[in-house]
């Protein structure tokens, strides 16, 4: 482990707002099932726009499809909310765990990859001309989104199934003791 995970353990540990809350018995279960929600919204929502882009469905025009993404936007928010909540109650669960660290590399690879489109291919399919079939970049970009998603629902699965070694403690224990 690196002496900057540590350290930013211990102060998350330390300085956590929501720590007190998230373990009561309601305040988990709450924020897991809002997180799932929020999923829901973001990959089906982005999911079905990408495989439009894809060229699945060709009856509707691309551009009608984009107005379902401010809805998987609004998924997105509601998952960096909840997985913020995660990360501050547990932040050993998450800091020192490689599923975590390519999660986010899969979130930023999913972020880049969208800012690709609309500096690339937003108005070619969502201009003021009906589009009905993407030109091959924008199904590109499409592609490595549904994969860059999947990944990240892989490693945010993955996230429960690996537990950092050598951390100790008990659940309740506001401080974590870690050997580097």
């Amino acid at each position: 482990m690196h002496d900057a995970q540590i350290a930013l353990v211990k102060f998350i540990v330390a300085h956590s707002p929501v720590a007190a809350m998230m373990r009561t018995a309601w305040g988990w279960p709450i924020a897991e099932s809002l997180h799932f929600f929020g999923l829901c919204l973001l990959i089906g929502m982005i999911g079905a726009f990408d495989l439009r882009l894809l060229g699945i469905g060709k009856r509707i025009p691309i551009a009608a499809m984009h107005r379902c993404i401010p809805w998987g936007i609004a998924g997105f928010i509601i998952n960096v909310s909840t997985g913020s909540l995660f990360l501050l109650t547990e932040p050993d669960q998450y800091i020192y765990n490689p599923s975590f660290h390519f999660k986010l590399l899969f979130l930023a690879i999913a972020g880049l990859n969208a800012g690709t489109f609309y500096v690339t291919s937003y108005r070619h399919v969502c201009g003021k001309d009906v589009c009905y079939e993407a030109p091959r970049r924008a199904k590109v970009i499409a592609a490595v989104s549904l994969c860059a998603w999947m990944a990240v629902i892989t490693c945010g699965r993955l996230l429960t199934f690996y537990r950092p070694a050598p951390c100790t403690g008990h659940e309740t224990t506001v401080l974590l003791v870690c050997e580097p």
